[in-house]
């Protein structure tokens, strides 16, 4: 099942079947940089993959909860699976952030988690969660699942190194025409536009289209679009 991923969408679905067959309500899977502070301070930008609800996510970082979590700072000194109770967490909190994490939490029926940290092939740390409101894990249910997480971590590292090859491989003008195909433009009018001859628009289509790996224009277009080449 991991093996078969390929892009952060199969992650995505991976994770889903995963969450809900062990009882979960939502997963995330976070990039932890070496300290938090300033605009880093959030779900939002430290998540890479996230089931959480978007008025979840919204809440949880207007209150600014990440920066005085006690999960993400344990989990910058802890390699084994750190379990929790949403309770324990919120009541260590300082100031009011006990009642506004208590209220945050339960209004999403969230009593329990459990994050599995994982180091990429870069020695990046990540963290692989799941999160809901079910019974204690077992111990081989702990095992499983961190054992998921480690191999997820490792093929989405990989899909993360394609993608970024991908994007080395072509130049401006080959990007140039894809953009201009994304557009709904036909080769006679990139031609028009670009200054090229037909031809030319055509032989750069099809070199971009032979350098991602795909089998005609369209496909290597939703490829580049994917990889971001046109932002």
């Amino acid at each position: 099942m991991i093996g078969s991923i390929q892009t952060i969408f199969d992650a995505m679905q991976v994770l889903r079947k995963t969450c809900l067959s062990h009882g979960f309500r939502y997963f995330s899977v976070i990039t932890l940089p070496s300290a938090v502070s300033g605009d880093d301070n959030t779900i939002a930008n430290l998540a890479t993959i996230s089931s959480w609800p978007p008025e979840l996510i919204s809440d949880y970082d207007g209150l600014g909860l990440a920066r005085n979590s006690p999960i993400l700072d344990q989990l910058r000194k802890q390699i084994t699976p750190l379990v929790f109770e949403v309770d324990a967490v919120n009541s260590s909190r300082p100031g009011e952030e006990p009642a506004s994490a208590a209220e945050l939490f339960g209004r999403f029926d969230l009593t329990m988690g459990v994050y599995f940290p994982v180091h990429d092939s870069h020695g990046l740390r990540h963290a692989v969660s799941f999160m809901g409101s079910r019974a204690p894990l077992s111990v081989e249910e702990l095992s499983t699942l961190s054992l998921f997480a480690t191999m997820l971590i490792e093929q989405i590292s990989k899909v993360s190194v394609a993608d970024q090859a991908a994007k080395s491989v072509l130049n401006d003008r080959e990007v140039e025409i894809l953009k201009w195909t994304a557009e709904g433009k036909t080769s006679p009018e990139i031609a028009r536009i670009t200054g090229l001859s037909e031809h030319t628009v055509n032989h750069y289509a099809t070199i971009a289209t032979k350098k991602l790996g795909c089998s005609n224009r369209t496909q290597a277009v939703v490829y580049a679009i994917r990889l971001g080449l046109f932002t």
